[in-house]
């Protein structure tokens, strides 16, 4: 009996159900699985295991300061070429090829960073991570999202990016253990991570037909620049400049702007990848019992005030709340997928959704630099925050905007 023909018991709150796993009504579910083991390999690994690493990159000299820096831009660089060749591959192949090729290179790519060859070798391997990311953020959500019943739609994103979550967690608790041992031991054990996740999703995409998979003879409808799409874009671009200060100068601020130890500021990472993995349930669960639109909005609220309260208060409990509110970032990502779906339709998420991942890739790329020009200049944490907070609270502002728009099921 193969795995696709085990019934599988599932316990409900109140009557068991049973179903299988290649039943229709719960392919969702298995896609929504692939969604998120994928995730995993490539944003939680390919691009969150990189931070915990510079400091031993730079100790043992096999990068200086500034290449360490190069090589974790290269990842969004990396990014924005991925979602620029995410169609073609689309044509070219269908969605779920597309996303197993992305499986295997990014495989790849992990394994390859363990081989100590210097500067251009992690650059050019950091790269592909990031360009691997850009597609499956593209697709692997869209799949999903397509085939999940409307009533699931925010238990399915929040399964997707669970996999970010626990990328951020292992990052935070295994790296610095691995490291005990050495730099190598590490890569590998990032890439043997990898390999147990690329077989759990290479599973869950299988479950397509190749009719269902196949998108050569359906490419994406163009894009009319409305009201409804170009708010959606503002709310990820504005998404995606808030998050900066807690993806750069959280735990920096923690460790040298407080003065604690460095495990001090570890433990901030774990608790940040414990908020991830449970916001991207909480989130979803969220946003489908008080429907998307309110769900975005109290979302971005929260995050806002997560995102300022450690520079208000500096106390160890406004830190935890910090590191574990802001940590379920994953989660708004998914509620503002889901809005995506729920305002363009099925069909014309992809590309609404590529085209914010590129302004937003383009846009976070610009901003970095200018919250870096903006420490220089006033040596304080406190604008960096105040800035991203501001960010994440107009970003409620304008999804406020967005009530009762066309295709909304739940406003």
């Amino acid at each position: 009996m193969t795995l696709d023909e085990k019934t599988i018991a599932v316990q409900g709150s109140k009557v068991p159900f049973i179903f299988k796993t290649a039943s229709p009504d719960f392919l969702w579910l298995r896609l929504s699985i692939a969604g998120g083991a994928t995730l995993l390999v490539g944003m939680g690994l390919g691009r969150f295991s990189y931070s915990p690493l510079i400091p031993q990159l730079i100790e043992i000299g096999q990068l200086s300061e500034w290449q360490a820096g190069v090589i974790a831009a290269s990842n969004f660089l990396g990014y924005l070429v991925g979602a620029l060749v995410a169609p073609t591959m689309r044509r070219h192949s269908g969605e779920t090829r597309t996303m197993r090729a992305c499986l295997i290179l990014g495989l790849v790519a992990l394994f390859a960073c363990a081989v100590p060859w210097g500067f251009y070798w992690l650059f050019l391997w950091r790269g592909l991570l990031g360009a691997v990311v850009g597609v499956m953020m593209i697709y692997c959500l869209s799949i999903a999202t397509r085939h999940a019943p409307s009533d699931r739609l925010g238990a399915a994103t929040g399964i997707v990016y669970t996999g970010v979550g626990i990328g951020i967690l292992l990052s935070g608790s295994l790296i610095p253990w691995l490291l005990s041992y050495s730099l190598t031991i590490t890569w590998l054990g990032i890439g043997v991570i990898g390999l147990t996740s690329c077989i759990v999703a290479d599973w869950g995409w299988r479950g397509l037909t190749p009719k269902e998979s196949s998108n050569k003879e359906k490419p994406h409808p163009k894009i009319i620049w409305e009201y409804t799409v170009v708010a959606l874009i503002a709310v990820r671009v504005l998404f995606s400049i808030g998050l900066i200060p807690h993806t750069i100068y959280w735990i920096d601020y923690i460790v040298r702007g407080l003065g604690n130890e460095i495990d001090f500021g570890g433990l901030h990472w774990c608790l940040f990848g414990l908020g991830a993995i449970g916001g991207t349930y909480l989130w979803g669960r969220l946003a489908d019992k008080i429907g998307f639109y309110r769900g975005l909005v109290i979302t971005f609220i929260i995050i806002s005030s997560g995102v300022a309260i450690p520079v208000i208060n500096s106390a160890n409990w406004a830190l935890i709340i910090s590191s574990l509110v802001v940590g379920t970032q994953p989660g708004l990502t998914a509620i503002m997928s889901g809005r995506v779906h729920q305002l363009m339709g099925p069909e014309n998420m992809a590309p609404v959704w590529r085209m914010s991942s590129l302004i937003s890739t383009i846009i976070q790329a610009v901003a970095a630099y200018g919250y870096v020009t903006l420490f220089e200049y006033t040596d304080n944490y406190v604008p960096i925050f105040l800035v991203g907070s501001a960010c994440f609270a107009m970003g409620a502002i304008i999804a406020i905007t967005l009530k009762g728009r066309k295709n909304s099921k739940k406003v």
